[in-house]
């Protein structure tokens, strides 16, 4: 569709009934009638899961909940919203200048009440233009064709006939090169765009670029200048909090994260982030005030699952709350019904018994957990939470065996130095522990340096073995890559059938995962289409 008509699709969100019957009559006056209201965020978020519309029509403000550009942030980071359909905020403040001026997610435009018909008319003209001159782009990135995506984006960069065309598509291209890892592509396009105008979300390209290549106090210098060039800039201080927390800083990280919640305090994801960081840097107190606001604002939220009650459970564990940790373990309890994750019940039941002081039985309970460690996907996220509950036994206890479970935490889930310093740090100073996380890191160094000077003596074959037999002994995501990477160039069916085997446990949502599967759709095409020809 590249203009506004009859059969254009509206979503109204507005928490004033008032406003919304007005907007309607506004968008009727026009010819616009297919249109729908909703009066919360809850309502929003769920109606544009199940449903595309051509604009969105947003209040900033929305009474109890979350804000229109949360809900916004929550959209794109979860890919709810097609990159092809337009974002309209609407407000009463003029001080949203600012907070727009410094969101890395902005909307498409925005309208400062009071307006008329035609006013509202002009700017969804002027941003479905925008959208509809990187429709191609848009339309092959949502596909999974970001070369094809590339190339157009290419081709649309001298049609630009606007600074603001010109800058849409400078930053589409930069971002598709990061997403891509191509980093040297992606700094390439960020350089140009400040050249042409120094802005927030530029800058913050580049620092997403240092983070990205595990050089976090270089981008911690840049976050520490876009700070304090655009204080409002949320998301720079969500990268900052994890760049510390990635070198075991965790009270920094703390301090920073409640700055950021303190300027978006109905963030879900912030909230989240804030809890966690409380608990690694030991304050359960202050964790559970930050997740109970959490559950509190994402009840309704579709990124809602057990991981928030989980820190919560922890955070009331460690923090010797009883009630409130059963109350929380009831719930978690319910969850885990359905049976998909049989990791995490056996760690919740230990963090209640520890918060207990029941040690043998949480002990029991973690053994139970570690039976499990070398099957199919895990998340980080609940191989820290298991951590952190050995890290609390009493290593006197009979059959200890907590550095051998750390031992098999550390082969899997270790892939960078400051992957190490992370979970060094959460130990909580136990040093015999700290100690097995660095030997596991330094064996695994060991096989991936005989890798590459195996590759180099042009011995591909013998690195794509040795990193597929210890890939598949220890589940190690950064092995199990690199495995894929020189099976995929082998190409032959043993080779692509081991990626098959290796992608059954590397997660889905990492880009060079996709990359992956990518070629292997190719590859089973290319096949397909031999085998019609043969015949």
């Amino acid at each position: 569709m590249s203009e506004l008509n009859e059969k254009t699709t509206v979503l109204i969100v507005d928490d004033s009934l008032t406003i919304r019957q007005s907007l309607r009559a506004m968008l009727g006056n026009v010819d616009i009638t297919r249109s729908e209201v909703c009066a919360n965020a809850a309502d929003a978020l769920s109606r544009l899961k199940n449903r595309q519309f051509d604009v969105v029509l947003c209040d900033y403000h929305l009474g109890e909940g979350m804000n229109g550009q949360e809900i916004l942030e929550q959209l794109r980071s979860s890919g709810s919203f097609p990159l092809t359909s337009v974002w309209i905020m609407i407000t009463g403040e003029r001080s949203y200048e600012r907070v727009v001026a410094a969101a890395e997610v902005a909307p498409d435009d925005y309208i400062l009440k009071p307006f008329s018909s035609q006013m509202l008319l002009d700017r969804m003209e002027l941003a479905f233009n925008r959208k509809f001159f990187l429709r191609p782009a848009h339309e092959a990135l949502m596909s999974g064709r970001e070369k094809e995506a590339v190339e157009l984006l290419q081709e649309l960069l001298p049609k630009a006939d606007t600074m603001v065309k010109k800058l849409d598509v400078l930053r589409l291209l930069a971002e598709t090169h990061l997403a891509q890892e191509q980093y040297d592509a992606a700094a390439k396009r960020y350089g140009e765009i400040m050249q042409l105008r120094v802005i927030p979300w530029a800058k913050m390209g580049m620092a997403r670029i240092l983070h990205a290549q595990d050089k976090p106090e270089e981008s911690s210098a840049l976050l520490q200048e876009i700070i304090e060039e655009a204080p409002h800039y949320t998301d720079a201080y969500d990268t900052l909090a994890h760049n510390l927390a990635r070198c075991g800083q965790f009270a920094e990280s703390l301090a920073v994260l409640e700055k950021a919640v303190s300027l978006s305090p109905r963030n879900f994801r912030r909230l989240c982030l804030a809890g966690e960081s409380a608990l690694n840097a030991g304050d359960p107190a202050k964790a559970a005030q930050f997740l109970e606001k959490a559950v509190q604002v994402g009840r309704n939220n579709s990124g809602f699952g057990p991981d928030v009650l989980v820190d919560l459970l922890q955070a009331h564990s460690e923090a010797g709350n009883t009630d409130k940790m059963d109350q929380v373990a009831n719930q978690l309890s319910n969850m885990f019904k359905n049976g998909q994750d049989a990791f995490l019940p056996h760690v919740c039941r230990a963090l209640s018994l520890l918060g207990r002081q029941a040690y043998a039985e949480a002990q029991e309970s973690l053994r139970q957990a570690a039976a499990l460690l070398g099957e199919g996907r895990l998340a980080w996220r609940s191989g820290v939470r298991f951590l952190e509950a050995v890290a609390r036994l009493p290593p006197e206890l009979e059959g200890y065996s907590g550095a051998a479970w750390i031992h098999q935490l550390a082969m899997r889930f270790v892939r960078t130095h400051q992957d190490v310093e992370q979970l060094s740090a959460m130990t909580r100073k136990r040093e015999a522990l700290a100690q097995t996380i660095h030997d596991a890191y330094a064996k695994l160094q060991v096989t991936n340096d005989e890798a590459v000077a195996l590759t180099k003596d042009k011995n591909k074959a013998a690195a794509a073995q040795l990193l597929y037999d210890t890939a598949r002994e220890t589940l190690n995501e950064r092995l199990g890559m690199n495995a894929c990477a020189l099976l995929l160039q082998q190409g032959d069916a043993e080779s692509v059938a081991r990626v098959h085997e290796i992608m059954g446990w590397l997660p889905l949502e990492h880009e060079r995962v996709q990359g992956f599967q990518r070629t292997l759709d190719k590859l089973h095409k290319a096949s397909s289409a031999a085998e019609i020809a043969e015949e």
